[in-house]
């Protein structure tokens, strides 16, 4: 896109600060995992994370949560909010006695109903036409704590970004990456049909996964994905949004939903935004069949309901020879399997396994998917970017943190949420704003 997709004030000088991601994690991803797994490293570069100082920590006592924060941090962060928030008030950017002045006057960090809520120090402006998404710092995080997913709207205010964080253990300290904004764009609506009425989608599956791919995969990575998608473009500017689509191969739990949570310049809680006949659909599919999977440190066992699986594998091959013909089964096998098998394992030595929604989903020319992972208890699922105007499979990647002992994953549990995004917001910047830059005005 052309220009910042959204803009930045930093009340607090420094509190919070926001960072591009290397692809490879700094070199901390597989040398694989570098060289050909394409979706995982959009994935760790997705977006802007927000970087907190050190100094917050956050434990349960005789069943309350507190927050509390050293000294130095306290104090300065003190100082910081008693010298910004009457400039914002001056300039018109929070209201005299409104809610967010009211709230943030009292203190940085608060106990809400159970969650921490913490002000990052930091305004911030969508430009219009786009959304942010906040949500959790995937692919690497601490994993002692979750962060309420939210949106803010293109209001034309500064928000003021507060995270809302819930705490998993006893224990958690407050810094470094902790949450990830993204730029989206509101208007995608996404349909729920089936292979029959989108063919092409099995055809173009089984034309990656041909006897080329595998003998190639039997050495090293084929690069295949990157090869596929290097020819891509992004829309073309003004060009209108088509629906995203869903094709359902075999058993599927999915369901479409709009986003509905926001933050805005009025209340201090995420709320309903006012309808202006734009949403933005997204697809969660979850897991078709019951497993637990136990990492010993070398290898991953997955202990699966056999029959569930079975039962869908069968209604693969049904679906599948009943849009392509009989014999296409068997001609397919290899490229089946993919979805078949449902379960494809890491190399020895990874705690990480692929469980594949049996559906493919397809995005206009130019729109990719982020494939956004539900962590669970000892896991997580990590994130990625797929390009789903050309390759439509979104796989949930899991990553085990537990050594020993199962992690279990019943049938219904969340897997993935798929978000269609246009390839030019991948690269978007932001801008960083100063008081300066805001016309001064007479608050209301």
């Amino acid at each position: 896109m052309t220009g910042p997709a959204f803009e930045v004030l930093d009340a607090l000088e420094g509190f919070a600060s926001l960072v591009k991601r290397s692809p490879t994690l700094d070199g901390a991803v597989p040398v694989r995992v570098a060289q050909g797994c394409v979706p995982l490293l959009e994935g760790n570069a997705l977006g802007f994370q927000v970087v907190l100082q050190p100094g917050l920590h956050v434990r349960r006592r005789l069943g309350r949560v507190l927050v509390e924060a050293d000294a130095e941090l306290d104090e300065r962060l003190a100082r910081g909010r008693s010298a910004a928030l009457p400039r914002l008030v001056a300039h018109g950017l929070l209201r005299a006695g409104g809610a967010w002045e009211k709230r943030l006057r009292r203190s940085t960090a608060w106990i809400e109903k159970g969650h921490v809520r913490v002000w990052t120090g930091l305004l911030v402006r969508p430009s219009p036409g786009i959304w942010l998404r906040v949500s959790g710092a995937a692919n690497r995080r601490s994993v002692a704590l979750d962060l309420a997913e939210v949106f803010i709207g293109d209001d034309a205010e500064l928000v003021p970004l507060v995270l809302d964080v819930t705490l998993r253990g006893d224990e958690a300290h407050l810094r470094g990456e902790v949450a990830c904004l993204t730029p989206l764009r509101p208007g995608v609506a996404v349909r729920q049909t089936t292979l029959a009425e989108l063919p092409a989608l099995g055809r173009a599956h089984a034309a990656f996964y041909d006897a080329a791919y595998f003998a190639a995969k039997k050495g090293d990575t084929t690069k295949k994905y990157r090869r596929l998608v290097a020819r891509e473009k992004g829309p073309r500017e003004g060009t209108p949004v088509a629906r995203a689509e869903v094709a359902r191969v075999g058993p599927l739990q999915a369901t479409v939903a709009s986003v509905d949570r926001f933050l805005d310049a009025e209340a201090t809680s995420p709320r309903a935004r006012r309808d202006d006949g734009r949403s933005l659909e997204v697809v969660t599919f979850a897991n078709t069949v019951a497993f637990r999977a136990t990492y010993d440190g070398l290898t991953m066992t997955i202990d699966h309901d056999a029959r569930a699986l079975a039962a869908a594998a069968s209604e693969v091959e049904s679906t599948w020879g009943a849009v392509f013909g009989a014999p296409a089964v068997q001609r397919d096998r290899r490229a089946l399997w993919y979805l078949t098998k449902y379960f494809t394992p890491h190399p020895p030595g990874e705690p990480h396994f692929f469980v594949k929604p049996f559906a493919f989903t397809q995005t206009p020319p130019g729109w990719s998917s982020i494939v956004a992972g539900v962590p669970g208890d000892g896991y997580d699922v990590l994130s990625g970017v797929v390009s789903t105007d050309t390759f439509f499979a979104t796989p949930a990647v899991f990553a085990v943190h537990r050594v020993g002992a199962p992690i279990r994953v019943p049938a219904g549990a969340p897997l993935v949420r798929v978000i269609p995004v246009p390839r030019d917001l991948l690269g978007a910047t932001w801008r960083s704003v100063r008081f300066r830059d805001e016309p001064a005005r007479a608050a209301p």
